[in-house]
Order: structure tokens, then sequence, then C-alpha cells
């Protein structure tokens, strides 16, 4: 009885391995479902950015994904059922997410040299700004001791005029 259980578990086994999924009707190609993929995990990572109440998530989302597939010519069902055949088909999912994660690093990369030069940016206004500040301290300053030392001048000036009395 145990060998015909072994024998069992190892034909089933078998049957399971062989799995021949065709490929649905309305497959999306590798091609198409890159930048598909790309912008589903740009969405997923903008929701979960935002705040984390069970309706406004599910209404942002719905409309976010609502708009990707149309953005795409896709529809929710011929997504799942394509990710459902690529997920069978691991060499495929491999390569498919291989291009995704180009393309991610890719958007990452130019977002990042675009934030490090807003910053150098910044950096250069506050030190101009800081220069000018400076400036016109310095030019105040100098003001101050002008109009102190012609106050000086003035009133040593009137003590010599006021001692000849």
């Amino acid at each position: 009885m145990r060998f015909y259980n072994i024998l069992f578990s190892l034909l089933l086994l078998c049957f399971c391995a062989c799995n021949s999924e065709p490929k649905p009707d309305n497959l999306i190609d590798e091609d198409r479902f890159v930048p598909l993929l790309v912008e589903i995990h740009l969405a997923d990572g903008y929701l979960n950015t935002k705040s984390q109440m069970p309706d406004s998530l599910a209404y942002r989302g719905n409309g976010l994904y609502t708009a990707i597939f149309q953005r795409h010519h896709v529809d929710s069902v011929q997504f799942k059922k394509s990710y459902q055949y690529y997920a069978v088909h691991l060499e495929q999912l491999g390569k498919i997410y291989k291009a995704v994660l180009v393309q991610l690093t890719a958007k990452n990369d130019s977002i990042t040299k675009l934030l490090a030069a807003e910053e150098m940016r910044k950096s250069r206004r506050n030190a101009d700004s800081v220069k000018k500040a400076f400036k016109i301290d310095s030019l105040k300053q100098a003001a101050k001791r002008d109009s102190i030392q012609k106050a000086n001048l003035k009133t040593n000036a009137a003590k010599p005029i006021a001692n000849h009395k």
C-alpha cells in the first residue's frame, strides 16, 4: 500500500509540474507589460506614502489604477490573467521584472539628479543672500561710522568755538 501512495504522489507531482497552461486569449505581451508594471509599482509607492485610511486608499487606488489601465488600453481582468500567466512562467516573469527594475532605477536616478540640482541652486541662493546681507550690513555699518565721525567732527569743531567765548 505504501508503494501505491508514493507512486500516486509522484504521478500527481509530475502532472502538476507539467502544467501546460495555454496562453490566455488577451495576454499582454512582455513589451507592453513592462511599462504597465512600472506605472503600477509607482502608483503603489505613491499610495503607500499617503494616509492609510481604508476608504480614501481604496478611492485613490481605484481611480489611479483605472487611469493607468486606460492609458495602456488594458482592463483589470486582462492584467490579472496576464500576471497569473507570467507568474506560472517564471523565466518570462524574471525577464520582465529585470526590465522593470532597470526602468525604475533610471527614473530614481533622474529624480535624484533633479533633487541634487535643486538643492545646489538653493544653497547657491542662500550663499548669495548671505553675501548680500553681509554687504548691506557692512554698508549700514560704514554709513553709521561715517555719521558718527561727522557728528564727532561737528562736536569737535564746535568745542573750540565754545572754548573761545
